[in-house]
């Protein structure tokens, strides 16, 4: 008697992923696009803050003075600084995101594990050349990864209090030096709480948001 298996399921009839998993994806999209052009203003401010800060020559100033001309290349300078503006905002999420995407990516840390397996061991009969020679020989497969955290801490930091002046800190408009004062004397009431969130939010939301979205589309993918 031949024993019968049961046919694979084909790709037609395979289970589809909920519904309910591909619409969140779509709704998350549509908020970071939201949230992508929100977060451009503070840069675009910054932008503006910086071109307001130079002294533009005779002629831009006599271009500036034309009617119709004038409008035109001032709307031109306006562009000028949303452009500036976006591209400051894309550098800083663009060394946002670097490393928290390689730090997620399995082949990358297997890679740099293996990397830092293959280390020296110290000797005790080593001169003392040949000991830092090797400190300095293992400290090289994990300096991507160091540099990676330290990137990540440091543009964070940055960004955040790039946006803290956009988002004055303490209340009456108080700027980031103000802050420490306030936090040294413990102030604490005279802090904006409404534009620390604001800077957060600013800083996280793109990177939590894109997080989300790839853990549910790889649910999506583990599904089908």
């Amino acid at each position: 008697m031949v024993q019968k298996y049961p046919n694979p399921p084909s790709p037609n009839t395979s289970q589809k992923s909920p519904l309910v998993l591909r619409l969140l994806v779509f709704v998350i999209t549509g908020i970071i696009v939201s949230i992508i052009l929100t977060n451009v203003k503070p840069y675009e401010i910054i932008a503006t803050r910086y071109f307001s800060g130079i002294s533009y020559s005779e002629i831009t100033n006599f271009i500036l003075n034309i009617w119709v001309i004038g409008a035109i290349f001032g709307l031109l300078l306006k562009f000028i600084n949303i452009g500036l503006g976006f591209l400051l905002w894309a550098f800083i999420q663009i060394l946002e995101i670097i490393p928290m995407e390689l730090l997620g990516h399995e082949r990358f840390l297997d890679k740099n594990i293996e990397k830092a397996g293959n280390s020296y061991a110290s000797v005790q009969d080593d001169s003392w050349e040949v000991k830092f020679a090797k400190k300095l020989r293992n400290s090289l497969s994990t300096e991507v990864l160091r540099f990676l955290i330290l990137l990540g801490v440091c543009v964070y930091v940055v960004d955040f209090f790039a946006c803290l002046t956009v988002f004055p800190p303490v209340q009456g408009g108080g700027n980031v030096w103000k802050l420490f004062d306030v936090v040294q004397y413990q102030q604490f009431s005279q802090i904006d709480w409404g534009n620390i969130l604001r800077a957060v939010t600013t800083v996280g939301a793109v990177q939590f948001l894109l997080k989300l979205r790839k853990i549910i589309v790889q649910v999506i993918s583990d599904l089908n």
